[in-house]
């Protein structure tokens, strides 16, 4: 039974056990028999019901009138960030803020007679639990934290305990044992499509996936039909009607829209990071005056506070271990480095798609190895698929949402056949999940979150792995494209805050400080001589989430 099955059935025998409570319904036992003994036995007490602590929608309604963004974002970012009042970017098209219309910038009165409707007063407080990792977001997130604190507090008829963990143990945390009730989170898009700012989070099948465990219906009708139809009209009714419900519902809480930075050493070249946010090993290279952080060209060092949750490519869903998978292997589809230009990766050209746009056919490229000479067959991309179906990792939910099934015809011919049609398959076929796993490496019937190296058919390949310290790639011989590694070795250093890496960076120590570097280290690091500093067209949002499945006693 999978750990998804396995959490389905318990809520299943919790919500039966409520029932029949609600009914009155009790365990009878036999009659005494005239030769039994009577007995008294003391009056059993009823225990106080479990029930989601989340179930009534007016507390999120509560949190969401209360929550000032201005405020978060001037007090600690000093205006750097941008509030957010939707989960999808203003800029994106069909994009609406109806958090900003439902709730106004901050409405206190509203948040108090909501608590007050749910049962809650001064005397008797609305509390639980929000939890945050201290660095991996930046050593701001804490003072975010203590503002939020602060602006449900002020209600009077909410109480809030913070707490902590690191990142490697908060997402198992979040995902695999519902143990937080409520808690932040940082998002960029799998691909750049409104459905991909909604639906992780709001629909039946994905949320799960994001912490979130919510279902509902009429949010995932209006998810899956703003996705099917190509119609930009009917897509704004769509969207419009679906951030309406997504603000009355609050499945997640967006806050503010966070800019990312990289810096990196004068000598450097060759740094692309586009809308994407594709980092490109390959591309990357050292001019004639350069002091590389290792003493040789052959060798380049990037830091960053991120750390490797899983490298299973049906498995992965975090930033960093995307980046690591995209470097040391290649989706059907790619994007030229630096931009949003979709051209052919491990397929030889775009796919022919169907007149009802329900099949995408990709044709693989000849001779096509893995770093360890094994050959690809399409038939790989059938076994990927067949592993992320049956497996239920993390990542799971996202391309289960699009794809009905998958068939390789020949050796070269892999077709999708999709649930519905779907015009954004194709940014979706750059993704992660879409670059085949190594049979070699990736056993059919397990998950492996930590390979000891990544054979895959990428410019690199994963030589070396010291959790928390530091991961080796080096140049993979059997590299298919003309864009060969210009420095063969790369070494990516793992540092346990932006303020140690911004320092590395600043002394020579290593010549890239990517994510997350945050606003308060990347503005410092503007005035140091012999660093640029360069900021990202792609902001992350940063949002509350509700995890709909975690149970409390009332």
């Amino acid at each position: 039974m999978t750990r998804k099955s396995l959490l389905n059935l318990l809520a299943v025998c919790m919500v039966v056990s409520m029932i029949l409570a609600a009914c009155g319904t009790t365990p009878t036992t036999a009659p005494a028999t005239p030769e039994a003994p009577q007995t008294t036995e003391p009056v059993a007490t009823t225990e106080p019901a479990a029930h989601p602590i989340w179930q009534d929608v007016r507390l999120k309604q509560a949190i969401a009138a209360a929550i000032d963004r201005e405020v978060i974002v001037d007090r600690v970012f000093e205006g750097r960030n941008t509030p957010a009042y939707h989960m999808v970017p203003p800029s994106y098209p069909f994009a609406t803020e109806p958090f900003l219309d439902k709730y106004g910038t901050r409405n206190l009165e509203l948040a108090r007679q909501l608590l007050t409707e749910a049962g809650y007063s001064a005397e008797k407080p609305f509390e639980f639990d929000l939890w945050y990792p201290p660095e991996h977001y930046g050593t701001t997130t804490a003072d975010v934290m203590q503002v939020i604190k602060e602006q449900l507090e002020e209600t009077g008829m909410i109480k809030v305990t913070l707490n902590t963990q690191n990142w490697a143990e908060y997402v198992d945390s979040f995902v695999a044992a519902d143990a937080f009730p409520a808690f932040i989170l940082g998002w960029f898009p799998d691909f750049a499509d409104p459905d991909n700012w909604v639906r992780p989070f709001a629909s039946c099948l994905q949320s799960p996936d994001n912490g979130v465990n919510y279902c509902n219906d009429k949010m995932d009708e209006l998810i899956n039909g703003a996705a099917a139809t190509a119609d930009p009209a009917k897509r704004t009714e769509l969207y419009k009607q679906l951030g309406e419900l997504y603000a009355e519902e609050v499945p997640t809480l967006p806050l503010f829209w966070e800019p990312e930075f990289v810096t990196y050493r004068d000598g450097v070249e060759g740094v692309k990071i586009g809308p994407p946010f594709e980092f490109n090993y390959n591309i990357l290279s050292f001019g004639p005056d350069a002091k590389p952080a290792s003493g040789s060209t052959d060798t380049i060092i990037i830091g960053t506070t991120d750390e490797v949750n899983s490298l299973d490519p049906q498995d992965a869903y975090s930033t960093h271990d995307w980046e690591v998978l995209k470097n040391t292997g290649v989706a059907l589809l790619k994007y030229v480095p630096g931009t949003a230009e979709l051209v052919p990766g491990a397929a030889a050209e775009l796919p022919t798609i169907s007149a009802d746009g329900k099949t995408y056919t990709y044709t693989l490229r000849d001779n096509l190895m893995y770093a360890d000479g094994t050959p690809v067959k399409a038939q790989d991309y059938v076994n990927s698929w067949n592993r992320l179906n049956t497996l239920e990792g993390q990542v799971s939910g996202l391309i289960q949402s699009y794809v009905e099934s998958v068939e390789a015809p020949d050796d070269l011919t892999v077709v999708y056949h999709l649930k519905d049609s779907f015009g954004f398959f194709n940014v979706l076929s750059a993704a992660a999940p879409f670059i085949p796993a190594n049979p070699n490496i990736f056993p059919s019937d397990a998950i492996l979150q930590f390979p000891t190296t990544l054979d895959g058919i990428g410019p690199y390949q994963m030589v070396k792995y010291v959790p928390g310290e530091q991961m080796q790639l080096a140049a993979n011989p059997n590299y298919f494209g003309e864009d060969k590694p210009l420095i063969h070795n790369v070494i990516i250093r793992y540092f346990a805050n932006p303020t140690t890496m911004s320092n590395a960076v600043e002394k020579g120590e290593i010549d890239v400080a990517w994510r997350v570097l945050g606003a308060v280290e990347a503005t410092r690091l503007e005035s140091v001589s012999g660093l640029t500093v360069e900021k990202i067209d792609a902001p992350t949002l940063r949002y509350l989430v509700f995890n709909h499945n975690y149970m409390t006693v009332k």
